[in-house]
């Protein structure tokens, strides 16, 4: 069962988005604490390590979700999840942690900013499924560039 507030929060995560061209919004107790623009994966992992422990229980707004969001949002222990966009792999792998989440579009899957091939964060956590491992191969790839 969803808890009122955690539809409140993604109802809020929802509202900023479509108002604003953040990339990362993060809802909590009917709050945003944090907002993000930017590329790709940068502006959730910048998140993640801003916020540390306080990212925990809240709502993740995503402008684009695809796997590598949704592992994420996992590793950080997200009580929501709400996008305009997300592809089918990155909702079954909140469902499977058991995450709520409100997509508004479902897409094939998440592309490069070319939009000529699948993104490369995908591509790179293609066998991966645990959110521990993503958050590694993600964290590394971003500090070497």
């Amino acid at each position: 069962m969803v808890s009122e507030e955690i539809v409140n929060d993604m109802d809020l995560a929802r509202e900023f988005l479509l108002k604003t061209y953040n990339s990362i919004v993060v809802v909590k107790h009917g709050n945003v604490i944090c907002e993000k623009k930017g590329d790709g994966i940068t502006p959730i992992l910048e998140t993640i390590e801003e916020l540390g422990e306080d990212i925990h229980n809240s709502i993740i707004g995503d402008r684009l979700l695809g796997k590598a969001s949704a592992l994420l949002c996992r590793y950080s222990n997200v009580s929501g999840v709400y996008s305009p966009q997300g592809t089918k792999t990155a909702i079954a792998l909140l469902i499977m942690g058991g995450i709520p989440c409100q997509i508004d579009e479902m897409i094939p899957h998440t592309s490069n900013r070319f939009g000529t091939d699948v993104c490369p964060f995908e591509k790179m956590l293609t066998d991966v499924i645990s959110p521990e491992e993503a958050y590694k191969i993600l964290t590394e790839k971003r500090l070497k560039g």
